[in-house]
């Protein structure tokens, strides 16, 4: 298994980032825009991620869940995301056959029964999984001050603790490529 090392001073960058990047998606997404196609009509592939490419492959982590109950700046951070429907959203669709799950080392599709049989395995729980590292490619479109991200791929993360209980950081349990 992949094992993500984060130590605090990682982390507390990490969400940083996430949170100027989310303020400046924040702010251009909520401007109204005279181009708008109407909400009857669905965006054409070409449309949905208009602008300049600037970066067709980016990879960073995101902490869903936090591994400190006294780190309050994190918990705010995440008082908007309701992680148990993501999770269980993800795992529905690999089982509904929407997306297929991949071992991360080898690449290898997991088939429904190794996924079954590692829900099963002792401890494992999905409010374990902590952390998601986004595969994306970003788009900005300098005339309207808009950035568009498209999520190609995600590795959901496991909590992998020392024998002490000390987060260490996090192992791969699978990822799911999104647009197969």
């Amino acid at each position: 298994m992949a094992i993500f090392n984060i130590n605090q001073k990682t982390i507390i960058m990490r969400l940083k980032i996430m949170m100027a990047v989310c303020l400046m998606i924040f702010f251009t997404a909520c401007r109204k825009h005279s181009t708008e196609t109407p909400a009857s009509e669905p965006l054409a592939k070409s449309e949905m991620h208009s602008g300049i490419e600037v970066a067709d492959t980016i990879i960073y982590q995101v902490i869903i869940s936090n591994p400190n109950p006294d780190d309050t700046w994190t918990t705010s951070c995440l008082s908007g995301l309701n992680r148990k429907t993501l999770v269980d959203s993800i795992f529905s669709m690999v089982y509904n056959g929407s997306l297929k799950a991949y071992n991360r080392e080898t690449h290898e599709k997991l088939t429904l029964k190794q996924l079954k049989d590692m829900e099963k395995a002792d401890g494992f729980s999905r409010d374990k999984i902590g952390m998601i590292q986004f595969t994306e490619a970003w788009y900005l479109d300098p005339a309207t001050r808009a950035m568009t991200k498209k999520v190609l791929a995600m590795d959901l993360g496991y909590d992998y603790y020392t024998s002490e209980g000390d987060l260490v950081g996090y192992k791969s349990l699978f990822r799911v490529e999104m647009n197969e």
